[in-house]
């Protein structure tokens, strides 16, 4: 089936679903299964005959993984699974997240199960569906909630239609692209065979496989290669997931702009990631136009994700190495419209390259971890799950350098003021555009509980050298009289 580009802009500008109200709410957490923790006492070791008998070699826990530039970086297995995930809630909770998001868990030949070879099973190397079973029931006891990766682009040359396939099977063949030397697999990757995602057969299996993990008790999908689907099947598997309820969620992985994909709830917004680290590296000399033009463009912009790493990145203590200036960053993540993603072991320092680098695995020794960082990100977590500004409010640049910004709230006093300083310190007086606050009130730093006054409209306070503030208007009473009782 071909699409003209109106039908396809159609898809762009129709209306979004209702983002799950849950989601505002959300501080996410990204888990690399076969390297954050073996569950049940095991180690590596003892399940060593799911790896080694599919053609695997396992790895000690603290071995670093290296870049073997072939197949063989994906065929290295740590022991991470489930179980072990559901074992740390308890870490993870007292962290403060709230929603964990799961890179592929089904039947794959690969460490990263990006190559799904059945997606009606989870992988007995992660525990199974029995693990899963557990898992979703552990999260659902803490009020906790998960997303699962949905690899729909493509699969592995070891799925049971691509078999066929490959053997002549007519029916088969017609569910990918086949040509007289070979198929076509993603970026040209032989064993990854992409799908024909326009025949009947194939919806309907992918349709089958989001339905069965959203009716087990999961919260939503990650949609994988989000731009290889397009705007069409991104809309079509949103339509999937909102016939089971219009509170489950769909995030799409876009490498782009963000702008015309309001077809799902969001999308892993790589281009604030870039924009941010560009910035604090001195590559970007102005950042506060692009971030407003990137909240004007993306209507869906509270669903979609601000990460500065993942498991397809170099990791943000490697890319930003001065941990204050990654503090900064963490800061723009945590304020910036949107909902925050931290990449497993990036609160305690965990460092890594590029793939398979940035893949290591957690450390749960706590000698090995950068407390101070780890309390910061506390904070910061705390702050976000609290403040309605952060949450829902409105976006506009006060000030471009340093960068000052204001997360208008629907109630003037929980508005909050975020100031971002890369360099020496300054002195700084911002127009505060909210002319319902009034003369003389207060603004407290939420981290350091420093206070500065509003004289008419303008805020002027310090920020440190490559430091950072986070002001929230007061409503000091003075012998009884509140100046803000008739002021909403």
């Amino acid at each position: 089936m071909q699409f003209s580009s109106n039908s396809i802009n159609n898809v762009r500008n129709t209306l979004k679903y209702p983002t799950p109200f849950w989601v505002y709410e959300s501080v996410v957490y990204e888990i690399f299964p076969d390297r954050f923790s073996i569950g049940k006492g095991k180690s590596v070791q003892d399940k060593a005959s799911l790896y080694i008998n599919r053609g695997g070699t396992i790895k000690e826990w603290d071995e670093k993984p290296v870049a073997t530039g072939d197949w063989r970086s994906s065929q290295s297995f740590y022991g991470g699974d489930l179980w072990g995930v559901g074992e740390k809630l308890d870490y993870l909770k007292d962290l403060g997240v709230n929603c964990l998001y799961l890179t592929p868990i089904f039947s794959s030949p690969s460490n990263h199960k990006y190559d799904g070879a059945d997606y009606f099973k989870v992988d007995s190397q992660f525990g199974g569906n029995r693990a899963l079973t557990f898992l979703v029931s552990k999260l659902k006891r803490e009020n906790m909630r998960l997303v699962l990766d949905g690899v729909f682009n493509h699969v592995s040359s070891q799925h049971k239609w691509f078999v066929k396939a490959k053997n002549g099977n007519r029916d088969a063949m017609s569910k990918f692209t086949m040509y007289e030397s070979g198929h076509r697999g993603w970026w040209g990757a032989q064993s990854l065979p992409e799908l024909n995602l326009e025949e009947l057969e194939v919806r309907n299996y992918i349709t089958q496989v989001i339905h069965k993990y959203l009716k087990m008790g999961i919260d939503g999908w990650r949609l994988d290669c989000g731009q290889d689907l397009g705007p069409v099947n991104n809309a079509f598997i949103a339509s999937k997931v909102k016939s089971i309820s219009t509170e489950k969620y769909v995030v799409s992985e876009l490498w782009t702009y963000p702008e015309g994909w309001n077809m799902v709830d969001g999308i892993m917004n790589y281009h604030l990631r870039e924009l941010i680290l560009s910035y604090l590296n001195g590559e970007l000399n102005e950042i506060g136009s692009a971030l407003t033009s990137v909240f004007n463009d993306t209507p869906n912009i509270y669903g979609c994700w601000n990460m500065l790493d993942s498991h397809d990145s170099e990791r943000i203590a490697n890319v930003l190495p001065d941990k204050s200036l990654r503090k900064l960053a963490v800061v723009l993540q945590f304020t910036y419209p949107g909902v925050p993603v931290v990449y497993y072991g990036s609160e305690v320092g965990l460092e890594g390259g590029r793939d398979p680098e940035c893949r290591d695995t957690m450390k749960w020794n706590e000698e090995t971890w950068d407390t101070e960082l780890r309390e910061f990100y506390k904070k910061i977590i705390a702050l976000r799950k609290a403040e309605t500004a952060l949450k829902i409010g409105s976006f506009e640049v006060l000030n471009t350098d340093p960068l000052v910004f204001l997360r208008k709230a629907p109630y003037m006093l929980d508005d909050i003021v975020v100031a971002i300083n890369r360099s020496n310190a300054r002195r700084v007086a911002a127009q505060i555009k909210d002319g319902r606050l009034l003369d003389r009130t207060r603004f407290v730093d939420l981290f350091t509980g420093e206070k500065f006054s509003l004289s008419a409209g303008l805020l002027k306070f310090d920020i440190p050298e490559r430091g950072f503030r986070l002001l929230k208007p007061l409503n000091d009473t003075v012998r009884g009289y509140d100046q803000y009782k008739r002021i909403f």
